[in-house]
């Protein structure tokens, strides 16, 4: 992949096209393949219930093992109104509960409150004095949680040395700048945020990837959930005519491959994209599709996809690694010009 550049080259129309109908061949080829790795059946999949962008709205909560809130709980960013949000989130019956602000939760933005102090709205209280009941706060950090193994029947595993999967996740609020409001980035900050995210981050996913692939006892028993408030460009991304997100998310979650990406911010982004498989061929047609490829890109498209069939051939590559693939979704929950609650929390069992 060719390095992000602050000022993206054309993209003209056709090779979009021949990049796009590329990619569509490939992931047909790629549905005949079966998914290695994949957690033993007789195992309960852990449930994780993704909502974002509740705006002081309080939707049902369905029931599961992880509750994850995407950021922009508040509409204008108070201390009141984020407090009365995590004691509604604290009151949820989740074991475990992730919340990431958004960019109208500004009362979690010191720099910004800083340069705006009218949008304390008098209050003198600063996030340091909030109750976080069972809530936990990711700021561009990263947590591993244990959840115990259990069978679909409801008793508790047996037969193996493992008892419990993992569960590493990173959150971060930061979106690209668009109008005034709580943790924005220009282009050159994008580019620097998500190159230092990832060199972070990357430890951590790696070592979870490498417990799951060394587990003969368990496969997949280590699971990593990437949490932004914003969409990676290309991926539920569409507002009008155009895809909001952001280009450097995109590249940092080709290089750590989460399992399940969840994020917000674009509402009528809303939906789910199951099982993405992040191989070479799809990383060089998003490149083209925002620009960072050129005609060099689509040949290596090719040199890709017929590789991947050389592969197979001799003996390699007779399925897609489950490393390898990411499922993405937009959990924001409100929609309208007035934010009005229209969607639902989304579950995924992974």
């Amino acid at each position: 992949m060719q390095p992000p550049t602050i000022h993206t080259r054309g993209r003209p129309r056709l090779r979009q096209v021949l990049a796009t109908r590329l990619l569509d061949y490939h992931e047909k080829y790629l549905k005949g393949k079966a998914l290695n790795n994949s957690p033993r059946s007789a195992v309960r999949p852990i449930k994780v219930v993704c909502i974002s962008d509740t705006h002081n709205t309080q939707p049902i909560i369905p029931p599961g093992d992880i509750l994850i809130h995407a950021g922009d709980l508040t509409e204008d960013g108070s201390f009141e109104e984020v407090q009365a949000g995590i004691s509604w989130l604290s009151s949820q019956p989740h074991k475990f509960k992730f919340f990431i602000a958004g960019n109208h939760d500004v009362l979690f933005d010191d720099g910004f409150l800083q340069k705006y102090p009218h949008q304390r709205y008098g209050d003198d209280r600063t996030r340091h004095d909030l109750d976080w009941g069972t809530v936990e706060h990711l700021h561009d950090a990263w947590r591993t949680i244990e959840i115990p193994l259990a069978r679909d029947d409801g008793h508790a595993a047996s037969g193996s040395q493992t008892t419990a999967r993992r569960v590493t996740l990173f959150g971060s609020p930061r979106t690209p700048k668009y109008g005034v409001s709580a943790f924005q980035y220009s282009s050159e900050e994008g580019e620097k945020h998500w190159t230092t995210k990832v060199a972070n981050m990357g430890k951590a996913f790696k070592a979870s990837r490498l417990r799951s692939s060394t587990n003969s006892n368990s496969a997949d028993d280590d699971t990593t959930i990437l949490i932004t408030h914003g969409p990676p460009k290309l991926y539920l991304d569409q507002r009008d005519f155009h895809h909001a997100g952001c280009p450097y998310l995109m590249d940092a979650v080709y290089k750590l491959r989460p399992r399940l990406h969840i994020f917000g911010h674009i509402h009528t982004g809303y939906g789910v994209q199951e099982n993405v498989v992040l191989d070479r061929v799809r990383q060089a047609h998003d490149d083209v599709m925002i620009g960072w490829g050129g005609i060099r890109t689509i040949l290596l498209i090719v040199f890709f996809m017929i590789w991947e069939r050389v592969r197979e051939r001799i003996g390699f590559g007779t399925g897609v690694d489950r490393d390898r693939v990411t499922t993405f979704v937009n959990a924001s929950v409100v929609g309208g010009v007035d934010n009005e609650l229209k969607n639902q929390p989304i579950v995924v069992e992974i």
